[in-house]
């Protein structure tokens, strides 16, 4: 059994979860997701099942979409209405006008982000939220993240005793939209904490398509294993693909190198398919095509 699945994991449930489930429902050991969605956030999980868990750093780096809420006049340990709450006061006036321009401006943007101490990113050995746990502030360096796109989707509304306002970002991975709210919130003149939170997509994984784990125990114990996705969705929008010969694939197969008789640069990494269905991933190296993941099924 291999292939990939689109989870709607829900609140209350860690990543983790997910997949100590899934290996129960399906009786595989070998399952693994692409990134980390926070217990209390909901939305797109994409897991790879035995072959597939060769494709999740791929599946990992592709563009991914939520929609939040952005609270104001807030500040937490977590730097979410889930962690230990402070009340800011504020005297900047925010109206919706503003705030659409400075989601304007981020729009199209690179810029560095620090990891929250409350995640799993680690330093020295260890995880953050273990020394946030135990009240150590650690040093981290920032990150390049791009904000491919930010905007507001609805007006200002009362909620968590404060004034909210749902948004919906696509940003490059990396992305902790809760330390973005927080700077949302400094760009705003206003304390900015991160809502609730729904991830609609992680590259060509919509949340229109996914399932829920109940559903996909009820389909497998049916033997309706349709929810298992074709592998080369996993490399949509991240590796160009080509499609190799016969003799290629027979090579492929077995472990060896091959010619570059399809006019690849030297040291791209790209998709190989065969008849349609992912067969390998390879690397130029000195006018060879080498295997970095063969996923031959």
């Amino acid at each position: 059994m291999n292939g990939l699945i689109n989870v709607y994991k829900e609140k209350g449930l860690t990543s983790h979860d997910v997949i100590y489930q899934l290996r129960k429902i399906l009786s595989i050991k070998r399952i693994g997701h692409s990134g980390t969605l926070d217990p209390e956030a909901e939305g797109v999980l994409v897991v790879g099942v035995s072959q597939g868990t060769k494709l999740m750093e791929y599946i990992g780096d592709n563009f991914k979409v939520y929609e939040g809420e952005l609270v104001l006049g807030y500040s937490s340990t977590t730097e979410d209405i889930h962690g230990e709450l402070k009340k800011a006061p504020y005297t900047a006036k925010i109206d919706k006008e503003k705030i659409d321009n400075i989601l304007g401006d981020l729009s199209g943007k690179v810029i560095a982000q620090k990891p929250p101490m409350y995640s799993s990113v680690k330093v020295n050995g260890r995880k953050l939220y273990q020394y946030a746990r135990a009240g150590i502030e650690v040093e981290r360096s920032s990150r390049n993240i791009e904000i491919l796109k930010i905007e507001a989707i609805s007006d200002i509304y009362e909620k968590y005793g404060s004034k909210v306002i749902r948004f919906k970002a696509e940003v490059s991975k990396g992305t902790y939209i809760r330390t973005l709210c927080v700077h949302l919130g400094e760009l705003l003149g206003a304390s900015g904490i991160m809502g609730e939170l729904l991830r609609t997509q992680v590259g060509s994984f919509k949340i229109k398509d996914s399932l829920k784990l109940q559903e996909i125990a009820i389909m497998a114990a049916n033997k309706d294993y349709s929810f298992l996705l074709p592998l080369i969705k996993g490399i949509e929008h991240v590796l160009n693909q080509i499609e190799l010969k016969a003799e290629d694939y027979e090579k492929i197969k077995l472990g060896q190198k091959i010619a570059n008789t399809y006019d690849i640069s030297e040291d791209q990494v790209f998709a190989a398919t065969y008849q349609g269905s992912l067969t390998a991933i390879l690397i130029v190296k000195e006018g060879i095509l080498r295997i970095v993941k063969n996923i031959v099924e």
